[in-house]
Formats: C-alpha cells, sequence, structure tokens
C-alpha cells in the first residue's frame, strides 16, 4: 500500500510539472507524440472513403520502381504518432510487419516516460508502437517511390538513425523530427516539426506538391548524419 502511494503521488507530481511547462509557453500542439504508451490507440471512424481523403489518397507506383518510403501519422489518445513505413514494392500491404516501421518514442510499456519525457529527455525506442500496423488509425500519409540503391541508403540511414536516436523529449527531439530526419535525407523539404503529427505529415505531402518519385541527393550521401540534437 505505500509503495502504491509513492506511485501515485509521483504522477500526480509529474503531471502537474507538465502542466506548469505548457503554461510557462511550450504549446501542446508542439508535442510531436505518440499515443501513451501501452495503451491502445483510439480513432473515430468515418466512412472508409472520408478516411482516405484525410489520410491522403495511396500514389499508384510508376511502373518499374519497387521500393517505397511512406510518411505516417495516426490517431492516439494523446497528440498521435508519426513514423515511417518501408520495404520492396509499390507500397505497403494489408499486413505491415513491425520490422518495416521505424518512428521514435518513449521506452517501456508504463505511461510515466512520456509524461516526463515533456520535462526531461527520456529513454527512447524506434521500432513499431502500437497502432502503427493499422490501417484504421492512420491519419495522413505521403508515399515517395525509390530506385534499388537509393531505397538501400535510406534504409541504412533509417536504421543508423534508430542506433543514434537514444532519446525522446516532448519539444526537443520527438517523432515528428525523427521522421523529418529521414524526409530531409531522401531530399523532401520539410515543415515546422512543431505541430502535430497529422499535420506534419499533410504539410510534408503539400510542401513537396505531392512527387511520387524521389532522387536521394548527393549532398545527403556526402553528409547522411541526423540532425538530432545533443539531449545529454
Amino acid at each position: 500500500m505505500r509503495h502504491h502511494a509513492k506511485r501515485t503521488k509521483l504522477v500526480h507530481v509529474l503531471t502537474a510539472s507538465c502542466a506548469l511547462v505548457f503554461a510557462a509557453g511550450l504549446q501542446v500542439p508542439a508535442a510531436g507524440a505518440q499515443s501513451t504508451v501501452g495503451v491502445a490507440p483510439t480513432a473515430p471512424k468515418p466512412p472508409a472513403a472520408a478516411t482516405m481523403r484525410q489520410a491522403g489518397t495511396h500514389v499508384a507506383a510508376p511502373r518499374g520502381d519497387q521500393y517505397y518510403v511512406e510518411f505516417r501519422s495516426r490517431y492516439a489518445q494523446s497528440y498521435g504518432h508519426a513514423f515511417v513505413v518501408f520495404g520492396r514494392g509499390p507500397g505497403p500491404g494489408k499486413k505491415i510487419s513491425p520490422s518495416q516501421i521505424a518512428g521514435l518514442h518513449p521506452a517501456t510499456d508504463s505511461p510515466i516516460p512520456f509524461w516526463v519525457g515533456h520535462v526531461i529527455p527520456v529513454k527512447s525506442e524506434t521500432g513499431a508502437s502500437e497502432g502503427d500496423t493499422d490501417e484504421i488509425y492512420v491519419s495522413a500519409r505521403y508515399r515517395v517511390m525509390l530506385s534499388k540503391p537509393d531505397y538501400e541508403r535510406t534504409l541504412a540511414f533509417i536504421r543508423n538513425l534508430q542506433k543514434t536516436s537514444p532519446m525522446w523529449q516532448e519539444m526537443i527531439y520527438n517523432c515528428n523530427d525523427f521522421v523529418a530526419d529521414i524526409a530531409r535525407f531522401v531530399g523532401l523539404k520539410t515543415p515546422s516539426t512543431k505541430t502535430f503529427p497529422k499535420e506534419f505529415i499533410t504539410q510534408l505531402r503539400e510542401l513537396n506538391e505531392g512527387r511520387q518519385r524521389i532522387a536521394v541527393p548527393a549532398e545527403s550521401l556526402q553528409a547522411s548524419q541526423p540532425s538530432q540534437p545533443s539531449l545529454q
């Protein structure tokens, strides 16, 4: 009972701290985050056609292209979450493997790191999170096609980014920032990351005028380090 009381008090303190941070000017829309870890995301249930209009229509792959990266956002019980899906073929199939997904989110199934991460950096995970493989939760998407060599370079960049993104912090480096690093690598223009994930992916698509085919620029190959700031 004593441990339970301490844990309850800790959650209340952290929640109050987050509220004070927001009141000080850290604007809730700036969160690039995801659902509370371990809690199933919730999505509205509009008609299928309306859902596709909101998320962005599936882009038919140009003939001969066999590799893609799709930038996605999904609904959640908090701000939503931004991540990427990648693989061989014209686009994601009905069943997506977690190994095809990369995204930044607080580690563990506890909701505590999520709230603590609004104040200080917390340990992250960079794979699939709950709800990422479910089409019903997609709120926005933007898919680009790559040649095989460019896809292999992009995949290597993603894997390196996963290895070198140990921390998550809502205002410094969040899921939008992680996705933006990948988008910049493949040569896309990126909007501000200080917005909700759905708006970030929508603006990413609009800023690049829905370009379907991308060639990784030479400058990305010469300087392929992510833009993540030091969180130490």
